[in-house]
């Protein structure tokens, strides 16, 4: 990159060449407080002029490889020894009494949300479980009938299911979290009047022993939602 190109230009073909290592971003940012995230095109190219504008015309090779030093072994990410450092005293950062603010750390990324609604449809020691495509999310893997978060679990459950709901119930929200997204889910507890002859049917659905449960594969957070809100409704 054009660093290292800047670094072998000065230290080993003595041609002046700014250079902006970690080392050297670090050392300018803090001596000029320069605010941002280096990442940003917008803090990169502010450092870059910095780096070009204080580099000698004369004996830059000796200004190279002293900055790096600099950085290296004084300016350092977490341990500043600014007690030593001969640029204490122009330091911004320094004078500020926040070296470790500068540079800026990278941003966290803000992950999209996204809802559903699962339900915990129970019955007599079982909860009905249903296999999720074999693609997408938790593919092939047993999980709770899921609806999006506008649907009503009520009517999804005895409409879509077939299920007589004699009792339902809110529970406390579950958040899961992806790689690349956070699932809110909100979780249903409903207790079904019989084990429906139309779910008997089905082979993706399925009534889970809970006192004898089967070698299913379940997804992680169904597995956590049993756990906590099954048990005792089931005592």
């Amino acid at each position: 990159g054009r660093s290292t190109a800047g670094a072998i230009l000065s230290l080993a073909l003595n041609t002046r060449a700014p250079i902006l290592d970690g080392n050297v971003k670090r050392v300018l940012a803090r001596h000029f407080a320069v605010p941002g995230w280096p990442g940003k095109a917008a803090v990169q190219h502010a450092l870059w002029e910095l780096a070009e504008a204080h580099t000698p015309a004369q004996q830059f090779a000796d200004y190279t490889q002293a900055i790096m030093d600099l950085g290296a072994s004084v300016c350092t990410r977490t341990r500043p020894r600014c007690e030593v450092c001969p640029l204490q005293a122009t330091c911004a950062a320094h004078c500020q009494g926040a070296e470790l603010d500068y540079p800026g750390r990278k941003p966290k990324k803000i992950k999209p949300v996204r809802e559903c609604k699962m339900l915990l449809c129970l019955h007599d020691q079982h909860l009905l479980l249903q296999q999720r495509p074999p693609t997408g999310i938790w593919g092939g893997l047993w999980g709770l009938p899921q609806i999006d978060s506008d649907e009503d679990p009520h009517n999804f459950a005895t409409q879509s299911l077939g299920l007589r709901v004699s009792a339902i119930e809110a529970l406390p929200v579950h958040v899961h979290t992806f790689s690349h997204f956070q699932l809110n889910i909100a979780p249903y507890r409903l207790t079904a009047a019989a084990r429906d002859a139309q779910v008997l049917d089905d082979d993706r659905l399925l009534w889970y022993n809970l006192h004898k449960p089967t070698a299913v594969g379940l997804a992680a957070p169904v597995s956590k939602l049993i756990r906590q809100h099954c048990s005792e409704a089931n005592d």
